[in-house]
């Protein structure tokens, strides 16, 4: 059965959230939680979704990216993708939720990166 791992590390820059493993039906819910959690608890901050290790997102957790993308602007929370995997990416590409939420080549890259106006 598919699982994931989420670990959370605040700095000055920002929160990250580590996943690890699949983002499907049976961890949706945990990685809303995390990611939901993660945006309200960060007033006018970061929080930057390191996808180093994660292998797999299907409709779930699109989903939950198109919910954390509006939660972040509520938020005024700035909200980044670092590090996916060519296969992660590729499906961002072909939702175009990388035109929505910054995707970045590394979590320093995503933490440093001046905010849009």
């Amino acid at each position: 059965m598919p699982d994931l791992t989420i670990s959370s590390t605040l700095n000055d820059a920002g929160r990250v959230l580590a996943l690890d493993g699949e983002i499907d039906m049976a961890t949706e819910e945990r990685f809303q939680g995390a990611v939901i959690g993660a945006l309200t608890t960060q007033p006018s901050g970061r929080v930057v979704l390191d996808c180093t290790d994660l292998r797999f997102i299907d409709s779930s957790g699109l989903r939950v990216l198109i919910r954390a993308h509006k939660t972040a602007l509520e938020q005024r929370v700035l909200l980044a993708i670092a590090c996916p995997t060519d296969r992660v990416l590729q499906t961002l590409r072909v939702t175009a939720l990388d035109t929505r939420i910054p995707v970045f080549d590394t979590v320093s890259g995503a933490l440093s990166a001046p905010r849009a106006s």
